[in-house]
């Protein structure tokens, strides 16, 4: 935590740096405001004398402008410098997350991450918006406490009475704003995963009659989030009560004594009020202050959240030197294993010639979905190598590889939007004419559908059938035009006849394109130059 709060501090740092400047610029006339007032009572108001009042009533302008100016100053770029390094955090987490293999993702639930790029970033973004108002505000303290010490020495007793107070009072609040901020962080987090079951898998649960569980739950966790909310709010409430308190009331007691100073002629009128304006200074001060801490407890805790995320190790990424890949070449993974959690996956050799069609059959559990993931590389092998043109694939660069091996897999993950923008993801220059052309290689029949290529998708997908989804994974697949085209059991939700039309119209569309395809469909297996069945204790090559 001490490391992301330590790198959002660097990366704001100028901006912050200026905000901070202008925070001593707004502490300057908060001090100078008292003295001018009091001067003002003790030297600009006199009979017959319009010019010193008029000269003291600019000085209080002056001041004015110069907090309005400091305190916009402060704002303005710590917001800036803020914001700026929030957006950075959001894009470096979900880069990290996204080079993540699946047991790196597996370890955080999807409302969890959600929640850790969102709450939690805007904690970080609020600790660092505010960070200059506290520094700014901690020397406008000690500024207040010294002038006071300066001002009158029995004053000064009564004001700095308070501090060992004070002390206790920011000692004793923190640790149990921590622990019980980490509470809420996590029940959040809990409640998240709780929104995203509801969203993503109540249909399923509806046709079970497991919808209620599924209501059950979020309501419980959501009261969960409530109850936790409402001990960190007593907590805040408390402390932030309690700190300006003790200022309050030595400045009850201070203008007591400095009551009988006047009446004794010891202390002027102008300087108890420049005293009873630094006391209601330090008083708002320290409750500003003890605002900061507590979004520094809220910051510290979520960049904790944060780096647990950026901590896992990035198991898939590029090399220092990178080789080119061919455009075309064999594909070929010798000694595969893969560990799994409670079992260990091994694969015999394998050697797919470029241009072949190869399918993958075998029951579920013996890691055909796995070893697509390997011959793509979207995780590596405990041990084995998979090489394509004679290049091992951890020696490519991951934009190059991506570029020459595609997978689609059996249950693809398509953006809220329509079906045009799924179809042009990250490729926005793609004609309708080629939209239209990937379609009709899928046998998607876009044209069919109410609003076409405009026709929205829904959350994840879930306005289109498992068969549309499938074939609009397999058509954006499609138009990045792969040497090598891994499919998982890409027809497993589509009827025969369309089957048969999208077998059909792959080879023509990738006529020296590598195909290798997971699958439990007959139909995909005859149209394969190859079958290669697994089992669970062996895999064995049979030749169609």
């Amino acid at each position: 935590m001490r490391r992301i709060l330590g790198w959002a501090l660097r990366d704001s740092g100028p901006r912050l740096s200026v905000a901070w400047l202008f925070g001593l610029l707004y502490q300057g006339g908060l001090l100078a405001l008292p003295i001018c007032l009091g001067r003002a009572l003790d030297q600009g108001i006199r009979p017959g004398d319009d010019g010193r009042l008029l000269f003291w009533v600019g000085a209080l302008l002056a001041v004015s402008v110069a907090l309005t100016a400091g305190e916009f100053g402060m704002r303005w770029f710590g917001v800036l410098g803020a914001s700026r390094t929030g957006n950075r955090l959001v894009a470096r987490l979900a880069d990290h997350v996204l080079r993540l293999d699946r047991h790196g993702v597996q370890r955080y639930g999807s409302g969890d991450l959600i929640t850790r790029s969102t709450r939690d970033v805007e904690a970080v973004h609020t600790f660092l918006a505010g960070a200059p108002t506290l520094l700014s505000g901690l020397l406008g303290c000690a500024a207040v406490i010294v002038s006071i010490a300066l001002l009158e020495p029995v004053l000064a007793v009564v004001g700095l009475a308070t501090l060992p107070l004070l002390v206790l009072v920011n000692l004793w609040y923190p640790p149990r704003f921590e622990r019980s901020n980490q509470q809420v962080s996590q029940a959040h987090a809990e409640r998240a995963d709780a929104v995203e079951d509801l969203l993503t898998a109540g249909l399923a649960a509806r046709g079970l009659g497991g919808e209620h569980m599924l209501v059950r739950r979020h309501h419980e966790r959501s009261a969960t989030v409530t109850d936790r909310t409402l001990s960190l709010a007593r907590i805040t409430a408390n402390w932030s009560a309690h700190a300006p308190f003790l200022p309050a009331l030595a400045l009850a007691v201070g203008v007591l004594v400095g009551g009988l100073s006047v009446l004794d002629g010891a202390l002027t009128v102008g300087g108890l009020v420049t005293f009873a304006g630094w006391m209601s200074l330090l008083s708002l001060q320290v409750e500003r202050i003890t605002g900061r801490f507590a979004q520094v407890g809220a910051g510290w805790t979520a960049a904790g959240r944060i780096a647990e995320v950026l901590d896992i190790a990035v198991a898939v990424t590029d090399p220092d030197r990178p080789v080119p890949l061919p455009a075309r070449g064999d594909l070929i993974a010798t000694g595969l294993r893969a560990e799994l959690p409670g079992r260990t996956l091994t694969w015999p050799d394998l050697h797919v010639t470029a241009g072949e069609f190869v399918a993958i059959t075998g029951p579920v559990g013996t890691g055909k979905t796995t070893l697509l993931r390997l011959l793509a590389r979207l995780e590596d092998p405990a041990a084995g190598t998979v090489r394509y043109g004679g290049v091992p694939l951890p020696g490519a660069a991951l934009t190059d590889l991506r570029a020459r091996i595609t997978g689609v897999p059996q249950r693809p993950v398509l953006l809220s939007g329509t079906i045009a923008d799924n179809l042009r993801l990250g490729r926005p220059e793609l004609t309708d004419e080629e939209l239209r052309a990937a379609c009709h290689a899928a046998a998607f029949d876009v044209d069919a559908l109410p609003d076409g290529y405009a026709t929205e998708v829904g959350e994840r997908g879930d306005a289109l059938s498992g068969g549309q989804v499938q074939r609009l994974a397999l058509a954006r697949a499609l138009l990045r035009r792969p040497s090598v085209l891994l499919l998982d059991d890409v027809t497993s939700a589509v009827d025969g006849p369309t089957e048969t039309a999208l077998l059909d119209r792959l080879r023509g569309w990738l006529p020296d394109a590598t195909i290798i395809a997971a699958t439990s469909r007959p139909a995909v297996a005859e149209r394969a130059d190859r079958v290669i069945e697994l089992r669970s204790d062996l895999a064995e090559v049979a030749h169609g």
